[in-house]
């Protein structure tokens, strides 16, 4: 559930004068399970599309 959380942090954060809220900053954990889980997401569509490209 860490991916979902960091997901509405970064959604729900704001800049004031520049700078993001301290509440608002992930943590190294949420960092990791954002890579982790865009790296599953996207992974596969580009290999889709590139299939598709090739046929």
């Amino acid at each position: 559930m860490t991916f979902f959380a960091a997901l509405s942090k970064v959604y729900k954060r704001k800049k004031i004068d520049g700078y993001y809220e301290a509440s608002s900053m992930l943590t190294p954990k949420e960092k990791q399970s954002l890579i982790i889980g865009f790296s599953i997401i996207i992974i596969p569509i580009i290999i889709c599309i590139l299939l598709l490209i090739l046929n």
